[in-house]
């Protein structure tokens, strides 16, 4: 039988410190989403009335039985259009959703990662896609903890379209850019991003330890954001890509998500019309990815059990159940 963590009330003193019986029972009601009816409650502190669904993540929502499967269809390289057909909704119902289940994925994890402490090693790499067309490439630094594979952090930054060209593509790269501009090259600043989620994760005096292959980019950051605890390990990224390269953690990582994302594909069409989806793919990749996937295949231990930032391997509905938007206080965090 459910009872109520707290009253959901921000402004009422029985959130932050709830007490034993702060709370009344008062009747039920039938959702039309629902075969069951939802208990209702009133606050003694504030007097205002909630229900059990206040605490769900999927308050307000009118289809709540298609979160799972959208996220399951999600990181099984499916499009957001074929994902509509599957599960029978309009293509809106599913971008709305999408921005959900990304919005949900980052604070999840935010809260779950919020006063641990990693020791690392981590590894970091750039993958590159493109957003709407390739003369608008777009770089994408991927940061893991080298031995579960948990994925820390995700960013998307723009480049500008280089290497080999064709005469025709360089006049085409030319008539693009006169239309909107040279592209600006962000890759600084995206590997800056996520390296500073390493900032509470890994506290004084503990040493940092990064490996990544040789880009100097990578060394300059980490001694700027952490000073003389970086202790930076280079690898070619000319070695043969097998399971002897010490790299092979996160070309792994690199393959599972192209193989896990539509977007990350090189020849789709379901490629970003805006690298802010892009982002948001990537949130919810990482979500699954870390509480709800086994490491390997041969393993039903997740990334985040083997942290311990999770007592077992999660079900999708589980980890879709409770809001996080609460941050500390989230139920999700207490079920």
């Amino acid at each position: 039988m459910f009872r109520p963590f707290r009253c959901p009330r921000p402004e009422c003193p029985a959130h932050a410190q709830p007490f034993p019986g702060f709370f009344i029972r008062d009747g039920v009601y039938h959702p039309l989403c629902r075969p069951h009816p939802v208990p209702r409650f009133r606050c003694r502190v504030c007097g205002r009335g909630f229900s059990r669904q206040t605490f769900r993540a999927d308050y307000r929502q009118k289809k709540p039985s298609i979160n799972a499967t959208c996220c399951d269809l999600l990181v099984a390289c499916v499009g957001l259009r074929q994902a509509a057909r599957v599960l029978k909704v309009a293509r809106r119902t599913i971008e709305r959703r999408f921005a959900w289940l990304a919005l949900h994925a980052t604070r999840f994890q935010a809260n779950r990662l919020a006063g641990v402490s990693l020791a690392g090693p981590f590894q970091l790499d750039e993958l590159e896609s493109f957003e709407a067309n390739r003369y608008q490439p777009v770089t994408v630094p991927i940061l893991i903890e080298r031995r579960t594979l948990f994925l820390i952090a995700t960013a998307v930054g723009p480049l500008r379209r280089k290497g080999r060209m064709t005469p025709l593509q360089r006049r085409r790269r030319l008539q693009h850019e006169a239309r909107h501009g040279r592209r600006p090259s962000h890759s600084r600043a995206a590997v800056r991003t996520i390296l500073a989620r390493l900032r509470p994760l890994v506290r004084p005096p503990r040493p940092l330890i990064l490996e990544s292959d040789e880009k100097p980019l990578y060394g300059r950051l980490g001694n700027d954001l952490f000073g003389p605890r970086f202790r930076w390990r280079r690898h070619s990224a000319a070695a043969r890509r097998d399971r002897t390269n010490p790299l092979f953690p996160i070309n792994h990582t690199n393959a599972r998500l192209r193989h896990f994302l539509a977007r990350l594909r090189r020849r789709s069409w379901c490629v970003s019309k805006k690298r802010d989806c892009l982002q948001r793919h990537l949130s919810i990749a990482a979500l699954w990815s870390n509480f709800c996937r086994g490491i390997t295949n041969r393993t039903h231990m997740t990334p985040a059990q083997s942290l311990g930032i999770a007592p077992r391997g999660l079900r999708i509905e589980e980890v879709l159940a409770w809001r996080a938007d609460w941050g500390a206080l989230s139920p999700g965090l207490l079920a």
